[in-house]
Parts: C-alpha cells; sequence; structure tokens
C-alpha cells in the first residue's frame, strides 16, 4: 500500500474540485502532476473540448498529465504510452524482481523517452507503484 503525503492530499481534492472525478492515484514529479483515472471517468476529467484538464493545468500552474487506470498491466502501458504503438511487451521474472520490456519503433523511440527523458521516467514510475516492476524500453 501506498502512502500518501499532504501535496498528494491536496492534489486529489484540486482535482477533484476541477473535474468532479475522483482520481485512483497520483504522482507529482518535477516535470508534472499525474493522474490516474477510470477509463469511465476520462471523458469527464478532460471535459468538453478540454476545459477541465485546462482548469486542472490552471490550478496547478505546470503541466498535469491524465492517464487511464487499469489493472491490466498490457492494457496500462498500452495507456501509459499512446498515442505511440507498443509492438511488443515482455514480462522477465528474476527471484524477487519484475522487468517489463516494452518494444516501439524506432521512429517512435523519442516520442516515447520525452524530452528529457520526462516522459519515460513518468511511465517507470507509474508502473512501479501500480505493479512493482521496472520498465526498459526497446526500440526496433
Amino acid at each position: 500500500m501506498m502512502e500518501l503525503n499532504n501535496d498528494d492530499l491536496k492534489s486529489f481534492a484540486m482535482f477533484e474540485s476541477c473535474t468532479g472525478v475522483q482520481a485512483a492515484d497520483v504522482l507529482i514529479t518535477e516535470s508534472a502532476v499525474v493522474f490516474l483515472v477510470s477509463k469511465e471517468d476520462m471523458g469527464k476529467a478532460i471535459g468538453s473540448k478540454g476545459a477541465n484538464i485546462t482548469r486542472v493545468r490552471q490550478a496547478f500552474g505546470r503541466q498535469v498529465l491524465i492517464f487511464e487506470d487499469n489493472s491490466d498491466m498490457e492494457q496500462f502501458l498500452r495507456a501509459l504510452f499512446a498515442p505511440i504503438p507498443i509492438t511488443n511487451i515482455n514480462v522477465h521474472e528474476k527471484m524477487n524482481s519484475k522487468t517489463v520490456f516494452v518494444t516501439v519503433d524506432e521512429s517512435n523511440r523519442g516520442a516515447a523517452i520525452g524530452k528529457g527523458g520526462d516522459r519515460i521516467k513518468i511511465q517507470r514510475a507509474l508502473l512501479q507503484r501500480k505493479f512493482n516492476c521496472d520498465l526498459r524500453l526497446v526500440a526496433h
């Protein structure tokens, strides 16, 4: 079970007041505030013409990302990487650790990593929190 600090709790409350949606998780990084939301609530969280997500970004004064939460690891990863298509997902278990190798086309490598590695750092942190797995990106 993850522990939430005061910033996390404030973030949940601010997100819910701006969108009317209860987030499943929040991750606060240097570059962004990231929320996991159920598939059913994604549209409401974004809002008509992006109104809710714009309001959330203004409230936080920084980049805010919303990803679809899913208890299925493959579906969760596909949502994290969207719109970048994943060509393969391999899970390797060794002793007490699990590593997921996600393969993307070489032409999408930069987009998958993100500016300064921000996107891959967020993906790694969310996968670690949700499934206790490490993430490795493979480009072909």
